[in-house]
């Protein structure tokens, strides 16, 4: 998640919760490229899209209308079901002197 300043920081927007909302990126960048307009204050958010139509939290989710399918999981080499060979976890690189960065 991104923190977005309803007033831009450079505008003079102030970092404090009434002007900050959280954005996933793709979100963030639809709002910088002008796809979508937020306006505040962030306990107020009013989001609407280029024509000016407001958007609502009821936009595009829906609940399931039919079973899962019948399929087994994908299970990883130790059981798990998320897929995580793709991931690289966050490695801290060590401090000079080889002493670790990791919390003890």
């Amino acid at each position: 998640m991104h923190a977005h300043h309803l007033v831009h920081w450079e505008n003079g927007g102030a970092t404090e919760l009434s002007n900050l909302v959280l954005l996933c990126p793709f979100h963030h960048r639809a709002h910088h490229r002008g796809d979508i307009t937020l306006t505040g204050p962030a306990d107020r958010l009013v989001v609407t899209d280029k024509d000016g139509q407001p958007l609502t939290g009821a936009a595009l989710a829906r609940p399931p209308t039919t079973p899962p399918p019948d399929v087994a999981p994908c299970k990883g080499p130790l059981g798990e079901r998320a897929q995580w060979w793709w991931y690289t976890p966050y490695e801290p690189q060590p401090l000079p002197g080889g002493q670790s960065a990791r919390p003890r």
